[in-house]
């Protein structure tokens, strides 16, 4: 698509990422002359029922902390999502370079929990929250914002998935997710808390070397992020645990979570500590596992 003209208004100028359901491409908007991201996917089966789901999930949220929708459209057999280019990179790669400081994390979580409780109070579950769909902005007021509502449930509204069908991410995914049950606002706790664990202590609890050992290890409880850095403070490592809890009543809510970041913040390095340091690069094998694998809608299929 680079060089076309989509829309009659957006100059496709290069491709910036891709993933299961869609490549993504910067393009120019002459009208206005600024730059937008347009993502575009093929209509065809799952990907084709995604994509208005993931616009119509758009459409319900406005949170500077949440990557904007403005326009969407059809053309060529491919359905296209047009949203602000965030200039930035993501969790994923930032966490894979040892780029961020434990207070950076601090900030980041703080932010989605705002993002995420506004998306809840919307009747949204994200349903997908990994470090892959987290974009990181640098000198601005809110330092992330959560992208890629492209498997949300809609309060409300007929879901896509039949019963015991899975979506998400397989390695970040909560156990009642993973069983095909209903997920609610605690699915996204599971999945940020288990985001920050990751990004704090270098490791994903549940990441096996392949998808039906990933699977089963989602079940189980997770080694206690106090373990693996107990120089963070108490109250936020005792909270990211028992988000992490198997059974969604056992989770502190989003809200706690928020508060529990929050309260840390000036507790947190302002650097990236050397308890950290020897994890960069299995971090960044995860990152790149997960890259490749992007969005996945399970049908006997996942990430390992």
């Amino acid at each position: 698509m680079v060089g076309s003209l989509v829309l009659n208004r957006f100059l496709i100028e290069r491709r910036i990422g891709s993933g299961g359901f869609g490549v993504v491409y910067e393009a120019w908007d002459g009208r206005l002359e600024r730059p937008f991201a347009v993502k575009a996917i093929e209509q065809r089966g799952e990907a084709g029922r995604r994509v208005l789901r993931e616009a119509q999930a758009a459409a319900r949220l406005n949170h500077p902390g949440i990557v904007t929708l403005y326009e969407m459209g059809e053309e060529d057999g491919n359905a296209l999502l047009v949203t602000e280019l965030v200039e930035g990179s993501t969790l994923a790669r930032l966490a894979h370079n040892g780029e961020l400081s434990d207070r950076e994390i601090g900030e980041i979580g703080a932010d989605l929990c705002e993002a995420l409780d506004h998306a809840h109070s919307r009747g949204v579950v994200h349903r997908d929250i990994k470090p892959q769909n987290v974009q990181v902005l640098e000198d601005t007021e809110v330092r992330a914002k959560l992208m890629d509502f492209g498997v949300a449930h809609l309060a409300g509204d007929t879901p896509l998935t039949a019963a015991g069908e899975v979506v998400g991410t397989l390695a970040y995914m909560s156990p009642e997710q993973a069983e095909g049950k209903p997920a609610g606002p605690e699915c996204d706790v599971y999945s940020l808390a288990l985001t920050l664990y990751e990004c704090w202590s270098g490791e994903n609890p549940h990441r096996r070397a392949t998808p039906a050992a990933t699977a089963r290890a989602i079940g189980g409880r997770a080694r206690a992020l106090r373990r693996l850095r107990p120089d963070l403070p108490r109250e936020l490592t005792d909270t990211v645990d028992a988000c992490l809890a198997p059974r969604p009543s056992h989770r502190p809510s989003l809200e706690e979570l928020g508060t529990a970041i929050e309260d840390s913040l000036d507790q947190l390095a302002e650097h990236v500590p050397e308890s950290r340091g020897h994890v960069v690069t299995r971090l960044g094998a995860l990152a790149a596992a997960a890259t490749l694998g992007g969005f996945l809608a399970l049908h006997g299929a996942a990430l390992p």
